[in-house]
């Protein structure tokens, strides 16, 4: 009799997870660009506040725990029931969520920064668990399909919770209010469904406690000992968020200085580059025989380059309006590629560590995620403000760097076959 399909949204062994991680991604960016907006055009009037170090400061406390707590949180992750740890920290954002509506409601700057840095922790902790117990209730032939519904719902999830924080701050006097209720409302739902996810049991019963420093100091140590093939999967999935993170902070002007957009024009262009990351992850997932394979990702990383190159020429055309449709093509092009990049990407990490040590590898992989887009900010600050260059350009800087990536896994991938000695762990 044919093993049922656990990769189906109501399966036990799925939905509970699936829940948990998607609430947990909306109400992140929820609450932070709540914070963001309310600092923006409410807090602002006061002006003894400097609004734009604030803001960089609210980004950087979002991501400075990712930095200082991830290998801590993967060794502990692989240590521990990783169910009753998931549970333990959607408890943990609920209190949290609870605090930020006091926040709203006070309209204290210290306290909803305090807030950022401290979900911010909270979700650096979940970030190794939300990848290492995936293999755990799912066979490894279903990680490509498990890996694309998480890919789509975790850019979905960034998406509305990007959409939702403006809308709450824009809300006038009641924004304090509904902000309140909408992230404590998704928390409950997130501590719900936790509470559903199937045991997980540690696997790790013989590392001791590490603190933060000696964790990062096992978790490389560890990582130094991974084979090639893992390093460059590595990598590749931080050049994926270095190349995200830029275009989607520069989407929204791009839209309004090139495109002659308004907010919805913009937001639906962020819209589509999400909507194509998940729908090409979900393609991959389900057009593949379940086997993850690098092999795509010359392929996957040449696609985002081609769209940049197409998108930059239909952006500079002399005396022309650019194309909207062409530019959208291009954008939805660029979305769909990245994701047959990273699912396979996320699904080969996955079933190429040790079970007892896969959270600690995935945690130094948000670190270098992390770093990542700490790099496309600063690189992207340096472009404009040293070398002054138009957006379109910007876009075929980042996305062209695909190009780069596809000739380089080439090359250390020439004269390969599957099967040969040389080849174990690659296509």
């Amino acid at each position: 009799m044919p093993h049922p399909d656990p990769v189906r949204l109501l399966s036990r062994r799925f939905l509970p997870y699936f829940l948990t991680q998607a609430l947990g991604a909306f109400n992140d960016n929820a609450f932070r660009f709540s914070v963001m907006f309310m600092l923006t055009y409410r807090i602002s009037t006061d002006e003894s506040v400097n609004v734009d170090v604030l803001m960089n400061l609210a980004a950087g406390l979002f991501i400075l725990p990712f930095l200082l707590f991830s290998p801590m949180a993967g060794h502990l992750t692989d240590r521990v029931d990783q169910a009753r740890l998931a549970r333990i920290l959607k408890g943990t954002e609920l209190a949290l969520m609870c605090l930020a509506g006091v926040g709203f409601w006070l309209q204290s700057v210290p306290l909803l920064l305090a807030l950022v840095f401290l979900m911010g922790t909270q979700s650096a902790w979940f970030g190794p668990l939300k990848y290492a117990i995936m293999p755990r209730h799912i066979p490894a032939d279903h990680l490509m399909r498990a890996n694309g519904w998480v890919t789509a719902s975790t850019f979905v999830a960034i998406l509305g919770g990007t959409l939702t924080g403006g809308l709450l701050a824009a809300a006038g006097e009641m924004a304090a209010l509904w902000a309140s209720l909408v992230v404590i409302a998704v928390a409950i739902a997130g501590v719900i469904a936790a509470r559903l996810i199937p045991a997980a049991p540690a696997l790790d019963t013989v590392s001791s406690p590490a603190g933060p420093i000696r964790s990062w100091y096992l978790n490389w140590r560890l990582l130094r000992r991974q084979p090639a093939a893992l390093h460059q999967a590595m990598w590749l999935i931080s050049w994926f968020w270095f190349v995200g993170a830029g275009y989607l902070t520069q989407f929204p002007r791009f839209s309004r200085e090139w495109l002659g957009l308004g907010a919805d024009g913009a937001t639906g262009l962020l819209a589509l580059f999400a909507l194509s990351i998940g729908a090409g992850g979900l393609a991959v997932g389900y057009l593949s025989s379940g086997r993850p394979r690098l092999g795509l990702a010359p392929f996957a990383s040449l696609g985002v380059a081609v769209a940049a190159l197409d998108w930059y020429l239909a952006a500079s055309v002399v005396g022309q309006s650019p194309s909207l449709l062409r530019i959208g093509l291009d954008i939805a092009a660029t979305g769909f590629f990245a994701g047959m990049l990273v699912v396979p990407l996320y699904s080969y990490l996955q079933t190429r560590t040790t079970a007892s040590r896969r959270a600690r590898i995935i945690a130094l992989l948000n670190v270098q995620n992390a770093l990542a887009m700490v790099v496309s900010s600063l690189l992207g600050m340096v472009l404009f403000a040293w070398f002054d260059i138009q957006l379109p350009t910007f876009f075929l800087l980042f996305g062209g760097s695909g190009l780069l990536v596809s000739l380089m896994l080439w090359w250390k991938w020439r004269g390969l076959r599957p099967g040969s000695a040389g080849a174990r762990g690659h296509p």
